[in-house]
């Protein structure tokens, strides 16, 4: 590493640490939930309650009786740890979660213990020493981070334009001339501003191009959208023997660990076999297990759908009240992420604080996890929350914010 690469990785961990500090100064982030109401509405802060406009457990399946149930039982059976690498042995519960995945997701399923190893396993794997690697400038921390291993096997990274399908377009044409893969690597739904990314003409870059691959992160996406909720990549691809697709289970789902979709038996075999992290990580604790497999029964049942329309009843109410109040929201999709923008870290701060003075908790969010200048709010919509509570919520944002931008007034005092 150069002196002056040195020098400016130095400075960039220093202005990180400043604004974390005054994040936590202002008591905003690092919070310790000490409880959380039976019915997953509220979430008790330094003994406030607050309604949660936090979590991403956007079909309210984690406080579910059956699925606490299924972790107890589990728990029961085998205890709360079970230590030995999945390579070796796992218990059944993953053959069970398994076989109701792949009627939820089709293709061929593999259960990582979360979606970061997931990446980990995967992407490495698939991706060949002399191919081009495409990734979208938003897509998730946990995929950048998986690019320097990909970087270390010699394959080229090239950052492109947040949903820049044009750029796409060019570099995969490029490559095509070369008789060289590209991959493609996004998220479904962006876990920050809520926009999706352009699947539809992806998959038509797929079929014009047969040295193309896509691999999405549908972290956000899989659980409320689609069939069985299968999420928001594959309801609109289905089947395409070019497309990989990982899921959370534990935010829609409720559960815990990810799922990985692939599109043959032959990737499947070449993930599990070499994919670092199914040999050397722990599994799936049983309670996760557990819970998991309870939630797939409902996911393949028609109060899942029940739930998702409830969902989407809820993220239209938020989107039509934001849109009413104007307030600076980075996105309008119906998607349950939403990101408001107030400019700068000390207004987001006090932001923040005024809306847990008011009773909610939002997201605060600033550099480096968004650019300089893009810091603000980000919040969900999720089953819990009542229409009293989105309406409430809106018009503290709306309030407070016309307030800060009306007076200019920042947080600075941080004692």
């Amino acid at each position: 590493m150069s002196s002056k690469t040195a020098e400016q990785r130095e400075r960039a961990l220093a202005l990180v640490k400043l604004r974390m500090d005054q994040a936590r100064q202002g008591g905003v982030i690092r919070l310790r939930v000490e409880d959380q109401a039976d019915d997953g509405r509220t979430i008790r802060i330094e003994d406030r309650d607050l309604v949660n406009f936090g979590s991403a457990a956007y079909l309210g399946l984690n406080t579910d009786e059956r699925l606490k149930k299924g972790a107890q039982a589990a728990v029961e059976r085998y205890g709360p740890v079970f230590s030995s690498s999945a390579a070796y042995v796992s218990v059944d519960l993953y053959s069970e979660l398994e076989e109701k995945l792949t009627r939820i997701f089709g293709g061929h399923v593999l259960v990582p213990t979360t979606v970061t190893l997931g990446h980990l396993s995967v992407l490495p794997v698939l991706v060949n020493p002399d191919d081009l690697v495409l990734m979208d400038h938003q897509v998730h921390a946990s995929v950048q981070l998986t690019s320097f291993a990909l970087r270390g096997l010699g394959a080229e990274v090239r950052d492109v334009p947040h949903n820049d399908v044009e750029r796409v377009h060019e570099a995969t044409a490029e490559a095509h001339a070369m008789g060289r893969r590209v991959w493609y690597l996004a998220d479904g739904v962006y876990s920050m501003f809520g926009d999706t990314s352009p699947v539809r003409s992806i998959v038509d870059l797929l079929e014009e191009y047969d040295n193309l691959y896509a691999y999405f992160d549908d972290a956000h996406g899989v659980g409320w959208r689609g069939v069985h909720g299968m999420g928001h990549v594959l309801d609109i691809v289905g089947h395409h023997d070019r497309v990989v697709v990982i899921g959370s289970l534990a935010k829609s789902w409720g559960a815990g660990g990810a799922v990985v979709r692939l599109p043959n038996e032959s990737m499947a075999e070449q993930v599990l076999l070499a994919g670092a992290t199914f040999t050397f990580s722990g599994p799936l604790h049983p309670a996760e297990l557990g819970a998991a497999v309870a939630a797939a029964d409902i996911h393949l049942s028609a109060e899942r759908d029940e739930r998702a329309a409830g969902l989407m009843r809820r993220i239209d109410r938020l989107r039509a009240a934001i849109t009413d109040a104007q307030l600076p929201a980075l996105s309008l999709e119906r998607t349950p992420l939403w990101f408001v923008r107030v400019g700068e870290l000390g207004r987001a701060i006090e932001l923040s604080r005024r809306l847990m003075a008011d009773g909610f908790y939002a997201n605060l969010s600033g550099f480096p996890v968004v650019p300089h200048g893009m810091d603000g709010l980000r919040f969900t919509t999720t089953a819990f929350q009542t229409d009293d509570d989105i309406d409430r919520f809106v018009e503290s944002l709306h309030r407070n914010i016309s307030d800060l931008i009306t007076t200019h007034e920042l947080y600075i005092d941080l004692r």
